[in-house]
C-alpha cells in the first residue's frame, strides 16, 4: 500500500490515511491525513477528533514536547486503520493543543515502512 508524500509541508513529508474506532467496532473517525514521524514515542490525535464521541479517558500521562515543555493529556485505547490493516488498542495521545494527527513509533514499530523521499512516497509492506 502506497501513500504519496504530504506536499503542503516544506520538504514534503510522509504521510498516510488512517481511521479510528473503538476496540472491535465500526471505525467512526477518518479518513483523516496523519504526519508519519519517526521520532515521536506515541500517535497524538487533537482532541476535537474525539469530542462528543462515545469513548472515556482511559488513562492521564505527562506529554512532553520536543521543546521540553511538559503537560498532562488523556490517553484513549482505540484500533487504528490504515488500509486493510487493523492495529487493535494502540495507545492514542488526545492533545488539546495539536491541529495535525501524528502516527509516532507506537504504531510504526509495528509495520515494515519503506520511505522513498526521490519518489515521495511512503509504502506498506507486508
Amino acid at each position: 500500500m502506497k501513500f504519496a508524500y504530504d506536499t503542503s509541508y516544506e520538504p514534503p513529508a510522509p504521510s498516510m490515511k488512517i481511521h479510528l474506532a473503538l476496540p472491535e467496532s465500526s471505525y467512526f473517525i477518518g479518513p483523516v491525513t496523519a504526519f508519519v514521524d519517526s521520532g515521536a514515542d506515541a500517535t497524538i490525535v487533537p482532541s476535537y477528533y474525539l469530542q462528543g464521541l462515545p469513548i472515556q479517558v482511559d488513562d492521564r500521562k505527562v506529554l512532553r514536547s520536543a521543546w521540553g515543555e511538559r503537560r498532562i493529556v488523556d490517553i484513549h485505547y482505540l484500533d487504528v486503520g490504515i488500509g486493510a490493516i487493523r492495529l487493535p488498542v494502540i495507545e492514542i495521545v488526545a492533545d488539546e493543543l495539536s491541529d495535525e494527527v501524528i502516527i509516532g513509533r507506537n504504531i510504526l514499530n509495528r509495520l515494515l515502512v519503506v520511505l522513498n523521499g526521490p519518489a515521495q512516497t511512503l509504502e506498506l509492506k507486508d
